[in-house]
């Protein structure tokens, strides 16, 4: 994703570059798989006889079916491709969180500063959205006793503080501008100070109390994903850009890179750093088009399906409604994670697409079910290419060992053929009562 963003300058376009070349790689190892449940589909009647056979006995069922999967029959075999698109979706929701990290490469302590001096500009807002709360910090600064002295018997609110669910917090918003002066006062607290000024004693209306802690304790904690992406929503505010040029700590040319990864998050009209809502903004355009993108990969592999493989088909056909489960899931996640993360998830499904039909087009269903027979076939041979022959070392010890026939000395093979008819005309005397001789013929 570095090196993408690092051509393209461009979050958006990083992440469509990003997402072609993982499904392009990913491509062969997709087709090889689906190859393999192929392959694994041709032991479906011996599975089922298994299954049959031994359904009273679970562990001669888990033997016989060990001994299927030696052979060939793998019933994971289609879940690699599944398990790396989510590590990479991990992955990507990583980088989308921490872009100063990952995209930038802000040194730590850069980082630190940006955050820091963040965090203390929203608790400032958050308290100077409430006048008497405001007057009650002063008051704290003074004497900290004061915070606890005046508690009221009822429980004020702030009117000026909404808490609303975003970055799957709820997040605090107010339109009050701080200053520097403000920041000293009003948002420089130690951790025992925020512990004071949120605690149930603390006469802090509880809106305020529950913003300062939401913005202290989750919003900017250590561990915390939401702190870099919080830090650039409080520096897109220009009214705010002075504090964090105030900052020792930010250099100019620190504070231009800011700026740089803030334009670069946007993709058109759209913020790759919002978490999209219900309500209308430009972002809600990553949910349409993922449920979009995911309807339509859903309904082209099954009409595919069914033209290829109708048997398939009309097996899965119960439980159809499975398919759409994934899309609506896939919508819910897009809802729960900034817009770059919902980006990447509803351009898998358009690459998902495009390699849907390529694989129909390319390598149909019937292809791959005939090479599917023939690679079978062709291990069915060598499995019965091998033969146990017993080896008897220079001290007269015998072991038995597997070779293929085409290792054998044409003396053992005559001792196996040998001992192969011996073995039939053993066979038939038991079988009609006849007396059985055996044979000391060695130039057999």
């Amino acid at each position: 994703m570095w090196l993408c963003y690092a051509l393209v300058q461009n979050v958006g376009w990083a992440i469509i570059i990003f997402t072609l070349i993982t499904k392009t790689a990913l491509f062969p190892l997709n087709l090889k798989q689906q190859k393999n449940m192929a392959i694994s589909q041709l032991y479906t009647p011996r599975v089922q006889e298994i299954q049959r056979k031994y359904k009273n006995n679970p562990e001669k069922q888990q033997e016989e079916l060990t001994k299927l999967q030696k052979e060939g029959y793998n019933p994971t075999g289609g879940c690699g491709t599944m398990v790396i698109s989510m590590l990479v979706l991990f992955g990507i929701v990583g980088v989308v969180y921490k872009p100063m990290t990952h995209m930038e490469h802000f040194k730590k302590a850069e980082i630190s500063a940006i955050v820091q001096t963040a965090e203390e500009i929203d608790i400032a807002q958050a308290i100077l959205a409430s006048p008497e709360d405001a007057a009650a910090i002063v008051e704290f600064r003074n004497d900290p006793a004061t915070i606890t002295l005046v508690k009221n018997k009822e429980e004020k609110t702030s009117n000026q503080i909404v808490l609303d669910k975003e970055y799957g917090y709820n997040t605090v918003k107010s339109e009050t501008t701080v200053t520097a002066e403000d920041l000293a006062v009003y948002g420089s607290f130690t951790a025992d100070e925020i512990k004071t000024i949120t605690g149930k004693n603390s006469r802090l209306s509880v809106d305020v109390r529950n913003a300062v802690n939401l913005i202290a304790n989750n919003h900017y904690s250590d561990n915390s994903l939401y702190g870099e992406l919080r830090a650039l929503k409080t520096f897109e505010n220009s009214a705010h850009r002075a504090i964090f040029a105030q900052d020792e700590n930010i250099s100019e040319e620190l504070l231009g890179r800011l700026d740089n990864l803030l334009e670069n998050m946007h993709f058109g009209p759209v913020s790759l750093i919002d978490t999209p809502t219900m309500s209308w903004s430009p972002q809600l355009i990553i949910p349409a088009i993922t449920l979009l993108f995911a309807m339509a990969q859903t309904i082209i592999q099954q009409r595919i399906q069914k033209k290829q493989n109708p048997q398939m088909a009309e097996m899965q056909g119960n439980t159809k409604i499975m398919f759409y489960i994934m899309p609506l899931i896939s919508v819910w996640i897009s809802f729960s994670v900034p817009a770059g993360a919902g980006f990447y998830w509803a351009l898998t499904y358009l690459f998902g697409i495009i390699q849907v039909v390529l694989t129909a087009k390319f390598w149909p269903a019937d292809k791959i079910r005939a090479e599917a027979k023939e690679k079978m076939a062709a291990m069915m041979a060598e499995r019965e290419q091998k033969a146990k022959v017993v080896v008897v070392d220079a001290e007269g010890n015998e072991t038995e060992k597997v070779q293929r026939l085409s290792e054998l000395t044409q003396k053992e093979i005559r001792e196996l053929n040998r001992k192969k008819l011996e073995a039939a005309r053993k066979a038939d005397a038991e079988k009609y009562g006849e007396e059985y001789i055996e044979s000391d013929d060695d130039d057999f």
